[in-house]
């Protein structure tokens, strides 16, 4: 292992990739894809975008995966929701690669919709699942679990096999598990505080909600 999960909490302190609400109600609070509040959030996008850090994290994610007793050949694919995990599967696909010797592929489901239903779909011809490939899901930061259970819906729409663990960077769900069999592993297990719009405190106090990721310029907002 590269670092602990103290070590990786100072590895996103260090790229400015962890925020926390002053208190300030002066200053806006994070709004999160599901749309609840919540004055902690995880930026994984900085600590992705190195490429050594990416490396280092998927390899130790391979390492808490093994340490389960996991056998590693039988993943033939690693399956992250776009955008926030697709480099973070092909990370993880060649950190199981080097722990195994042979070659792992990879694929990114993208969002969309089905009857006005979320849903996600194999936008690429060239990396999507196969019919009976057992598949690793992945997410860079897991609050809801959503996105890995419209990624495992997907997995199961294009007949594959899906592994009841899921490797995350954080796990901020105050759960260890999503759905009914996908058990978490993270580098990092952090629960913070998270509201219904309609019970944010900070909000009730005048703090507006804004989505840290977008536009990108949101997130200097919030750590300004």
């Amino acid at each position: 292992m590269h670092r602990n999960s103290d070590g990786w909490i100072k590895a996103y302190q260090e790229k400015g990739a962890l925020w926390f609400h002053g208190g300030d109600t002066r200053k806006p609070h994070a709004r999160m894809t599901s749309g609840n509040h919540s004055s902690m959030f995880f930026y994984s996008k900085p600590v992705v975008d190195d490429v050594t850090l990416r490396e280092e994290a998927s390899l130790d994610l391979v390492d808490l995966l093994l340490h389960t007793g996991f056998d590693l050949s039988t993943v033939d694919r690693v399956v992250g929701p776009q955008t926030g995990a697709t480099l973070l599967a092909e990370a993880i696909s060649k950190a199981i690669g080097v722990r195994r010797g042979t070659l792992c592929k990879w694929a990114s489901p993208a969002k969309g919709t089905d009857q006005e239903k979320k849903t996600m779909v194999w936008d690429d011809p060239e990396r999507k699942v196969l019919p009976g490939e057992h598949v690793l899901l992945c997410e860079d930061v897991t609050t809801t679990g959503g996105s890995v259970l419209l990624a495992n819906d997907a997995v199961l729409k294009a007949g594959g096999i899906p592994f009841s663990r899921v490797l995350t960077l954080v796990n901020r769900s105050g759960e260890n598990s999503i759905g009914e069999d996908l058990n978490l592993l993270a580098l990092i297990t952090k629960h913070g505080p998270i509201w219904s719009p309609e019970e944010c405190p900070l909000c009730k106090d005048g703090s507006e909600a804004i989505s840290p990721k977008r536009p990108e310029t949101n997130w200097e907002l919030l750590t300004a």
